[in-house]
């Protein structure tokens, strides 16, 4: 009933109620998740980390499909009045234990972020060009200082993505649209653009196929509602953590809607901490703190989810020619 009425919350005015349900929600995942033993390696880990300057990453491996789709984000420690992932140095993420584990990929600046943006015929409409002004806003100041480079996909194409890709280099794959949970497969589906303008949905399996081979890929932002939502029926039911398990170092995608102020705010934060070459989790954990100071009664913080395979979080370092 709590759950039925957070996700309700989530789409409803900002409001101090709907923080105490979310505290209320996140203290009985937290009670539940770590308890007797588990909790005090927990606290040890947390003081010996601290001690010596450094974080402690949580890492969730789910394998209960019924408790995949729980809202882990909000996990809530009530003896120190904290959202746990509220903080760069605990972050959580959604982690694929795979037998060979990602290396960080070294970069010159700028980060090339392929932007897709799609509305086609036969779904409810997007503003592009709002949602395109409103993504270059939010990165605008890297773009100034030669950190970040945007190029939108034309059109918004499977053709022309499979083409961007064989073109590459990119790291990062920026989707802003339509997402499904279950597509005309059964698949979790982001829906594309045929070459006549009409809606095509695309299976997290056939988006695999187009981004895996390239390499320097490292990142895949889905800005798209139900990009992270699973289903009971299998743990490895959403688009995100298909893409990671087919061989995507990370992937952020979203488990609400969410409105386009907190996006931007998302945005703007999130990649001015990865153009700083933060892990991705603690680059997550900053782009958080800013949604919720921006809006402090919001709950829309919790919405981007991190799957990772990336053992240690860093998914780019600097090449080391640059500092020659």
């Amino acid at each position: 009933r709590e759950l039925a009425e957070l996700d309700a919350a989530m789409f409803d005015d900002p409001s101090a109620g709907a923080v105490v349900l979310a505290q209320r929600v996140g203290a009985q995942l937290f009670d539940a998740l770590l308890s007797g033993e588990l909790r005090s390696t927990y606290d040890v880990a947390r003081s010996v980390t601290r001690e010596a300057g450094e974080g402690l990453r949580i890492k969730l491996r789910v394998n209960a499909p019924e408790l995949a789709t729980l809202p882990w984000e909000f996990l809530f420690d009530q003896r120190r009045g904290a959202f746990v992932a509220l903080s760069r140095y605990t972050p959580l993420v959604r982690y694929a234990e795979v037998a060979a584990p990602d290396r960080p990929l070294a970069v010159t600046s700028p980060l090339r972020v392929l932007g897709v943006a799609a509305s086609p015929d036969g779904v409810e409409p997007l503003d592009i060009a709002e949602e395109q002004r409103r993504v270059e806003a939010a990165f605008a100041p890297l773009v100034e200082e030669g950190q970040l480079e945007l190029t939108w996909l034309t059109p918004p194409t499977w053709r022309a993505l499979q083409a961007a890709m064989q073109a590459g280099p990119w790291h990062v794959l920026h989707f802003v649209g339509h997402a499904e949970l279950n597509g005309e497969n059964g698949e979790p589906a982001v829906i594309l653009a045929d070459d006549g303008g009409e809606a095509l949905h695309l299976s997290a399996g056939q988006l695999a196929d187009l981004l895996v081979d390239q390499r320097t890929l490292r990142l895949a932002v889905l800005n798209a509602c139900e990009g992270a939502r699973g289903h009971d029926d299998s743990v490895f039911s959403s688009m995100a953590a298909t893409l990671v398990l087919r061989g995507l170092p990370a992937v952020v995608a979203m488990q609400y809607a969410i409105t386009d102020d907190a996006a931007v705010e998302f945005s703007a934060s999130f990649y001015a901490a990865l153009a700083n070459l933060y892990p991705v989790d603690g680059a997550l954990a900053e782009a958080r703190k800013a949604m919720s100071l921006a809006e402090p009664n919001s709950l829309e913080w919790a919405t981007p989810v991190l799957h990772l395979r990336a053992p240690d979080g860093a998914i780019f370092i600097a090449n080391e020619a640059d500092d020659e």
